[in-house]
């Protein structure tokens, strides 16, 4: 893998997505963004909010290594704005594949590069008002953003809250898990007396709450194929626009995700809500 072919990749990206958020700017098609509160008393536009969270590569001061920075919405654009968003999820696809290529093969060179790589565009540092951007958020960065060739009728948002990564593990496998934390804490102690009276064979599951996702319903009346499309979305949906400018139906969810699942536990639910061995999220499964 060439270090100079990625950089190339990276110049690319960061200049085509400007250019894609100079042509989302000057549309007059239509759009609706949701802002918050903060948002509103400092002026910031849904054009201004959705350029700045295209434009998003970074992570900021003191932000979870597992989160990721999104923003719902939609905006209507002419073709040649979808041709534009197309070539920049293409850039996206190629800096991941030469990205995690690079990690494979020398993981050291790849860390010294991905500090290069932000420090060669001072500009959108001062543009976007970050600091620590040395640190280069890979999944903010390939992301891909929503690009529709159709023009729905309606759009539905909905919080998407009880989503769950499920992986059975071993009791051995518990025990390991367990033993490579500091076995000096009483609260592993008690971990390691609890998973070591179970029976080799017991079955256990390492479980993680997923973070909420918004998920959009698109509905059609055009005549083609599929007049409904469900997806899950983390930036603005960039559509074609109507000939007439008209915007599709939406509701108006609130515009952080709620705090609590929306949906009803299941009365038939196998695994145990309360964690078993709480510092690795392992439980057990109901008798």
């Amino acid at each position: 893998m060439n270090a100079s072919d990625l950089i190339q990749t990276f110049d690319s990206l960061v200049n085509t997505t400007s250019l894609l958020c100079q042509s989302v700017r000057s549309q007059q098609q239509g759009y609706w963004v949701p802002l918050t509160e903060n948002e509103q008393i400092n002026a910031t536009t849904g054009l201004d909010k959705a350029c700045n969270i295209l434009s998003d590569f970074w992570y900021q001061d003191g932000q979870d290594g597992r989160e990721t920075r999104s923003c719902f919405g939609f905006i209507a654009v002419p073709q040649a704005t979808l041709d534009i968003a197309n070539d920049v999820n293409n850039l996206k696809n190629t800096l991941k594949h030469q990205t995690q290529i690079l990690q494979k093969q020398n993981k050291q060179h790849w860390l010294e590069l991905k500090g290069q790589l932000a420090r060669r565009h001072p500009t959108l540092q001062s543009q976007l008002h970050f600091s620590g951007l040395s640190r280069l958020h890979l999944k903010q960065t390939w992301r891909t953003i929503t690009v529709i060739n159709r023009t729905p009728i309606r759009i539905g948002f909905n919080w998407y809250h009880s989503g769950r990564s499920i992986q059975k593990i071993s009791v051995q496998q518990a025990y390991d898990a367990l033993a490579r934390l500091d076995t000096s804490s009483p609260h592993i102690q008690t971990q390691l007396s609890a998973v070591a009276k179970l029976s080799a064979n017991t079955p256990l599951a390492k479980v993680q709450n997923l973070a909420p996702t918004m998920r959009a319903n698109l509905f059609y009346d055009d005549g083609e194929s599929p007049l409904r499309q469900a997806m899950n979305i983390s930036l603005p949906i960039l559509f074609k626009a109507h000939n007439k400018k008209t915007l599709p139906q939406h509701n108006e969810p609130e515009i952080e995700a709620p705090t609590e699942r929306q949906r009803a536990v299941r009365s038939d639910r196998k695994i145990e809500d309360t964690p078993f061995l709480p510092s690795i999220r392992v439980h057990r499964y109901n008798p």
